[in-house]
């Protein structure tokens, strides 16, 4: 695993306070939660979810559907303990659970689901894993991935370029690439939102990112304390908001 990747687990890993802070990670995962139970799935599918964090997503998913074997990965261990409690809770048959990483998945394939809410963004090869994700499924089988496109965070890339300095968030692709994909031996269907999330100030906002793990940057040098100062500030005088731009991918094994 490279030393990036691990630093994303590490992070995810110390996000104790995830919950509190994973306000658009919720609603999100209830968006893709409803549009999974409107597929045509198998009776009692059997599902794997990649990047299951705290169970936002699996737990959605069991409430709207009634799945067979449930398979829960992520990257980042202490996140699959955390999903494991939360589902000890829940009443159904509780999931299965694995430390793997969601791009280079050792399983063998039959999965009637694989799903994934807000990981997808941290692959290093999003088509590849698509790729291998798909040959997961079994004939007839759906992926369904929600992730991040280009206009995620336009109000804090604006306040940097603003002052001519580039901010350290990762490059989202932008949603015409992501409906321009080719899985093969699959259909994909793609559909975009935008969420705004509106923060008391850009400090806040910065907290916020911490506390769901997401304050690895993409490699760049960080601004100086004199330069964050003045992003801060520009960030702020357009009103501490921040938009999501979700992109929910829907791929069906032909």
């Amino acid at each position: 695993m490279r030393s990036w990747k691990q630093a994303v687990a590490r992070a995810f890993d110390g996000a104790e306070g995830y919950d509190a802070a994973a306000i658009i990670q919720a609603r999100v995962a209830r968006g893709l939660a409803a549009r999974v139970a409107s597929l045509p799935l198998a009776p009692a599918p059997s599902v794997l979810e990649i990047g299951c964090g705290t169970g936002l997503l699996t737990a959605a998913l069991h409430e709207r559907i009634v799945p067979g074997a449930y398979l829960a990965t992520d990257l980042a261990p202490a996140m699959t303990l955390r999903c494991r409690a939360r589902m000890a809770l829940h009443p159904r048959p509780h999931p299965r659970f694995v430390v793997m990483d969601g791009e280079r998945p050792s399983l063998a394939p039959g999965f009637d689901l694989v799903c994934s809410s807000l990981a997808a963004q941290w692959f290093e090869d999003l088509p590849g894993s698509l790729a291998r994700l798909a040959g997961l499924l079994a004939p007839r089988g759906h992926l369904a991935v929600a992730t991040l496109a280009s206009g995620t965070f336009a109000e804090w890339r604006g306040a940097h370029a603003d002052l001519g300095v580039t901010a350290a968030t990762p490059a989202y692709p932008a949603a015409a690439d992501l409906a321009a994909l080719r899985v093969p031996g699959c259909t994909l269907a793609v559909a975009c939102e935008s969420l705004v999330e509106t923060h008391a100030d850009g400090r806040a906002f910065l907290n916020a990112l911490r506390a769901i793990g997401a304050g690895t940057p993409d490699g760049r040098a960080s601004l100086s304390p004199g330069e964050l100062r003045r992003v801060l500030r520009r960030f702020e005088a357009d009103g501490a908001r921040v938009t999501y731009e979700v992109a929910t991918l829907l791929v069906r094994r032909d």
